[in-house]
């Protein structure tokens, strides 16, 4: 131990202290005065407050010192002397909060009479002398905030359709996850720094549901999954290479509907508080402010549906403001009325092996740089197939489906910058017009096949300039869940198969791509992607 400047630990971690306790005379009394307020601590055999030393100087009263009663955790005896020589005692000083300075000294007596013997650095002929506690050497430490991590929950659920093909109400129930986001552009290490055995997800009822174990690494802007395995519904859904979107942790206990949930960076229900709370997502029918963030969302009546929260990606990352009700959208795959909105899309829930946003490594491009208008035909007509829209009214579906009013493929090149092999790559819908789509266009996710185009010109996706033929690459609408019927909308994500760990896109390589929207209503429209990819 040092005297000087002292040691420092996180808040809420405990200050675990051995010490050893050498002697010429038995000890079985072994304490440690400690203050919290910058004053030095002072005590006389275990006793605080307004008491005198034996020096004869009082420890006033009103004195903030409080005091920690050690044990004898290992004693060293010499054999020779047929004694003992060293105890090794072990004292705990319990968890302060950030900002604190603790000061503290230590003593040893023998309850059967003689002198307490304070802890003092200086030479052994002065050991004896320090028999008041203004005698005692002085050591301290500081308590410091634990440092941010840049975890959130981006994604949840608290019911859903349940397990095909005929679930329970219980199932129903417990088709829930919660998805958690490492908002940062670094790599974060689960590491709880009170010791206990990592970040638990708790609901507002006080227990938690699963535990990030320390040691975990999340990759930059990537997740980590925790789902119900009672009923969880969704974990055929697509994520990384030959992965699809199964827990990374699981849990039995249903989360009520409408409940708050929240992430701590400790796994000790005792330490579940504000201050150590890295985020939360809660309903406005939650009390429990620590289950939530400001209003919170619009709680929902109960439905067995495909849908989910999610935070907002319109601006490639989650949204967060701080308040629930700002951030969070609602949606599902029927474009069901509820009372947090109604909006087409659907849920996506991304594990460990996920693939990760990529918009600045992944670049999109115009095909071709001789047509940068609208082409109007058959979406599979090479003449005006690299035009960055094609407009396909030929292709029209019954009333009220996806395609009543014919077609609109994007049509874009992607450039691999990220220096590696891409070996997954998908688009994420992140904003769209569409159902219910008042004053705008109706647009739905659709899977499209591979087409031929003629190039007008060069361009990144027509190298070999006018005339030349290219290939553009269909992308899949992926489920579960289930969007075949009603079309993709917001969070569904649309997949560019051809990218395989056996046909990767090798570094400086690009590929052409279409996503195929159904027009269900003309307007005016918007449609934003973000890239997701692997590594």
């Amino acid at each position: 131990m040092s005297g000087s400047a002292g040691f420092q630990i996180f808040a809420p971690e405990t200050y675990t202290l051995h010490f050893k306790v050498e002697f010429q005379f038995f000890t079985n009394q072994v304490r440690v005065y400690y203050t919290t307020d910058g004053t030095q601590p002072c005590g006389s055999f275990g006793s605080v407050g307004n008491v005198t030393q034996p020096n004869g100087t009082p420890c006033g009263a009103g004195n903030t010192t409080q005091v920690s009663v050690a044990s004898y955790t290992c004693t060293y005896s010499d054999q020779m002397q047929s004694r003992q020589v060293v105890d090794v005692t072990t004292a705990t000083i319990p968890p302060q909060s950030a900002g604190t300075t603790v000061k503290y000294i230590v003593s040893a007596w023998h309850s059967g009479g003689g002198p307490e013997i304070f802890g003092n650095s200086g030479t052994c002929g002065g050991c004896f002398s320090a028999t008041s506690s203004s005698d005692a050497t002085q050591f301290q430490y500081n308590v410091l905030a634990p440092p941010a991590m840049p975890l959130i929950i981006s994604e949840f659920r608290l019911r859903g359709p349940g397990p095909s093909p005929t679930p329970s109400a219980a199932q129903q129930a417990a088709d829930e996850y919660v998805e958690i986001y490492n908002n940062s552009d670094s790599d974060v290490t689960v590491n709880a720094f009170d010791g206990s055995a990592g970040f638990a997800l708790a609901a507002s009822d006080g227990t938690a549901r699963f535990t990030l174990p320390n040691g975990t690494v999340i990759p930059a802007r990537g997740h980590y999954l925790g789902v119900n395995s009672t009923g969880y519904s969704l974990g055929s859904y697509p994520a990384g290479n030959g992965t699809t979107a199964t827990g990374d942790a699981t849990y039995t206990t249903n989360i009520a509907d409408n409940a708050g949930i929240a992430l701590f960076n400790t796994a000790n229900p005792a330490n579940f508080t504000l201050a150590n709370r890295l985020d939360a997502v809660g309903s406005t029918a939650g009390a429990n402010m620590l289950y939530k963030e400001g209003t919170g969302y619009t709680a929902i009546t109960p439905f067995n549906i495909d849908y989910c929260f999610y935070r907002d990606l319109s601006s490639g990352t989650p949204k967060d403001t701080d308040n629930n009700s700002f951030d969070f959208l609602f949606v599902d795959t029927a474009g069901t009325v509820a009372e947090a909105g109604q909006r087409l899309g659907a849920p996506g829930p991304e594990n460990l092996s996920s693939p990760i946003q990529r918009n600045a490594l992944v670049k999109s491009a115009l095909i071709d740089s001789g047509c940068t208008t609208t082409s109007v035909g058959v979406n599979s007509n090479p003449v005006g197939g690299t035009c960055p829209r094609v407009r396909d009214t030929t292709s029209v579906g019954l009333p009220g489906s996806p395609t009543a009013n014919g077609t609109l493929s994007i049509r874009r090149t992607f450039v691999n910058n990220t220096g590696s092999s891409v070996t997954r790559l998908r688009f994420r819908i992140v904003d769209i017009t569409t159902l219910p789509a008042t004053g705008t266009a109706d647009l739905r996710g659709l899977t499209s096949t591979d087409v031929t185009a003629t190039c007008v010109s060069t361009g990144q996706g027509c190298p070999s300039g006018t005339g030349s033929m290219v290939t553009i690459r269909g992308t899949t609408l992926e489920q579960p869940p289930a969007q075949s019927t009603n079309g993709g909308g917001y969070n569904s994500t649309l997949s560019a198969d051809t990218i395989q760990l056996g046909t990767p896109l090798s570094p400086g390589n690009k590929i052409n791509a279409q996503f195929l929207l159904g027009v269900a209503k003309g307007g005016n429209y918007r449609f934003f992607i973000n890239v997701e990819a692997l590594p």
